[in-house]
């Protein structure tokens, strides 16, 4: 059974802010972080337009805790899957900047993980059933120990995010992600596709084309990185994503997970920051009212059990706005989206990711 670290969300006194709960807890519950060590802190800068990501002070924290053990710590994230302002590694860079992530806020370097390309990684052997082995991105696989740190929400095709999910798609190159989402290269529904040409115009692989005697778009299957961008712009609903991709997606995403596991051999922390609970995730580049309120944040060295308790507290809470129909549910965040938030993290655990048994040890401060 793993231990999890839980201190909830209200604030009574200096000593309960976010920044001060890091710092008086965290050096306790880190191990086997030497002096001199590269520790990266990997984390979601948010997309350009969103708010409700992590807080650059939450990261400054963590940074803080790193340089008082004498590590030498850097944020990091990898290249998006999609096109968008993070999918290279300048842009990744501008856009982390933007949002308060930077070296003069959080006192360590910003890192792209995976290079400027989203090529630069290490192969790792993870032998589950959908995958053998899975590309991990540079900074994460050759640091000499990582803090990852989640922002716990909803998610259109896990139906969560959290500590797995960073593992399984965060913490990979471009061709990592695509061995997980390539279930799901879409097709397009000729009779419905008015050749608008906008899934060209937002296809980043160069994937779509008009077909030259129909003026119907079609999908070349070698280029498409399934990342389904592009049925979300279609207005008429003409490409659609394959039945049960979301599923079978999740199956790849707790399996991937284990390659920064086994590059790293138990050398990870995790936090999940609780808070802004919204529906959609930080790669939106906007942000909906949050679906609950702040559950606060967890602690763990074992990433399924920490999404389990993450989890299990959610749905404790009442549901807001026009989610408030859950609250009749036992498992409240299923609704959300749709789609059951376990499939993945049990797929995880399959491979020996962590346990989904917990005992959950509140944080009370003196």
């Amino acid at each position: 059974m793993s231990i999890v670290w839980y201190k909830d969300a209200r604030e009574a006194a200096p000593s309960d802010s976010q920044p001060e709960v890091i710092r008086r807890y965290l050096p306790d519950m880190l191990e086997g972080i030497e002096k001199g060590s590269l520790v990266a802190v990997k984390f979601h800068p948010g997309e350009y337009g969103n708010t409700t990501h992590i807080r650059p002070i939450v990261m400054r924290a963590v940074v803080d805790v790193l340089r008082k053990i004498g590590a030498l710590p850097f944020l990091t994230e990898s290249t998006t899957l999609y096109g968008g302002r993070r999918f290279n590694g300048a842009a990744l860079i501008e856009t982390a900047s933007a949002n308060g992530f930077n070296l003069a806020s959080t006192g360590a370097p910003f890192v792209v993980a995976d290079g400027l390309r989203g090529d630069d990684g290490v192969s790792v052997h993870v032998g589950g059933k959908e995958i053998q082995e899975v590309e991990v991105a540079s900074a994460c696989a050759k640091c000499d120990y990582m803090i990852v740190v989640s922002h716990a929400k909803g998610h259109p095709a896990s139906g969560y995010g959290g500590a797995v999910k960073h593992l399984g798609m965060g913490c990979l190159t471009k061709a990592g992600k695509k061995r997980v989402h390539e279930v799901c290269i879409p097709k397009v529904d000729q009779d419905i596709c008015t050749g608008c040409r906008r899934c060209i115009q937002e296809c980043p692989w160069d994937a779509i084309s008009l077909d030259p005697e129909s003026k119907k778009a079609v999908i070349d299957a070698q280029k498409c990185a399934g990342a389904l961008s592009c049925t979300s712009v279609c207005a008429f609903g003409a490409i659609l994503e394959p039945e049960g991709s979301r599923e079978k997606m999740q199956l790849r995403l707790g399996e991937a997970a284990m390659g920064p596991i086994r590059a790293l051999e138990g050398r990870i922390f995790y936090i999940n920051w609780a808070y802004e609970l919204t529906a959609g995730c930080d790669c939106f580049p906007y942000s909906d009212l949050p679906f609950t309120e702040d559950i606060g944040m967890l602690f763990s060295h074992d990433p399924v059990a920490l999404d389990r308790a993450t989890i299990d507290l959610v749905n404790e809470m009442p549901f807001l706005h026009d989610y408030s129909d859950a609250n009749v549910q036992k498992e409240r965040l299923s609704s959300v989206w749709g789609i059951s938030p376990h499939i993945h993290i049990e797929s995880a655990e399959r491979l020996g990711a962590g346990k989904s048994t917990y005992r959950l040890e509140e944080l009370v401060p003196d």
